[in-house]
């Protein structure tokens, strides 16, 4: 192939990666929509951030204000208030914050009742909102997109790897 051949072939393909990512991007903000069109009133009112605070603290136990930091990728000041956002959550503590045992400059933080029943929740509205949307397929549609999301997450977790190391 000739240089400017490869090189016009390089650009249709970036265009074609281009509009593909547009649409990915349209895609994510008519799914908040749709999700918080449909939702149930939140009794815990929660964030993004908070959700996955809490359930980072689900799946994985007690964690470090700092270990919980890393997960989410957030500064120090914005930590501080998702922690102290879930400790008085509408006047319900989600999270409970105590001093780390071997190393009294870490706080641990643990996850209450009340913190998993607002992340089962949040969880399950977001499920319900996407069971909703993927009534709209036929079943052969439905296997196709659960093939592609499958790549997705397989190509992510690669990236998240390789972001750690």
């Amino acid at each position: 192939m000739s240089p400017a051949r490869l090189k016009n072939s390089i650009a249709e393909e970036s265009k074609q990666l281009q509009a593909i990512a547009q649409e990915m991007f349209r895609l994510n903000l008519m799914f908040w929509t749709l999700r918080h069109r449909h939702r149930i009133v939140d009794p815990f009112d929660l964030t993004d951030p908070e959700f996955v605070t809490l359930d980072t603290l689900a799946e994985r136990g007690i964690c470090t204000v700092g270990e919980i930091q890393q997960v989410l990728d957030v500064r120090p000041a914005q930590m501080s208030r998702i922690i102290r956002s879930l400790e008085n959550k509408l006047n319900k503590s989600l999270i409970v914050c105590s001093i780390n045992s071997k190393d009294k400059r870490k706080i641990n933080v643990s996850i209450t009742e009340q913190g998993l029943k607002a992340r089962d929740e949040y969880k399950n509205q977001w499920i319900s909102s996407n069971v909703r949307l993927l009534k709209g397929l036929s079943e052969a549609e439905q296997v196709e997109v659960e093939r592609l999301l499958n790549r997705f997450h397989q190509i992510m977790i690669e990236q998240l790897e390789h972001q750690s190391s």
